[in-house]
C-alpha cells in the first residue's frame, strides 16, 4: 500500500481511512507535480502548490477566521473527503483541494506519516 522506503506515499486512494492523510494542492493554477518534477520545477513546488492534507487546508481557513481548529482536526480523521467536505461547507469553509496533482510521476498518492 505504502512506498516501502520513505513511507510517504500510498498507491491508491479508495480507502476512506487514508482521506485524511493524503496530500494535495491547494493553489489554483499550479502545475501538477509530475509536470514540475519533468520541467525541473519542483525544488520549490511543494511550497508554491501549497501541498498538504485537506484537514490542514481547512485548519488553515479557520485559523485565518480566527477559529480554533483543534476539534476539526481531531474530527476529520475519522471522515471521508466527502464526509470532511460536508463537515466544512457547514463551517462556512470552502478550500481548493486537488489530490491527483499532487501524485508522483509514478502515481503514487503523496501522504503525511503519522504514528
Amino acid at each position: 500500500r505504502t512506498d516501502a522506503e520513505a513511507d510517504t506515499m500510498i498507491d491508491s486512494n479508495i480507502d476512506p481511512v487514508d482521506h485524511p492523510f493524503i496530500k494535495g494542492v491547494t493553489t489554483k493554477g499550479v502545475e501538477p507535480l509530475y509536470e514540475a518534477i519533468r520541467t525541473g520545477k519542483d525544488k520549490d513546488w511543494e511550497q508554491r502548490a501549497g501541498c498538504m492534507t485537506f484537514p490542514d487546508a481547512v485548519a488553515k481557513a479557520l485559523k485565518a477566521k480566527g477559529t480554533d481548529p483543534a476539534k476539526w482536526l481531531k474530527d476529520s480523521l475519522k471522515m471521508s473527503m466527502t464526509q470532511m467536505k460536508e463537515a466544512a461547507s457547514k463551517m462556512g469553509v470552502e478550500v481548493f483541494f486537488d489530490w491527483d496533482a499532487a501524485r508522483s510521476v509514478e502515481g503514487y498518492y503523496r501522504i503525511k506519516g503519522c504514528t
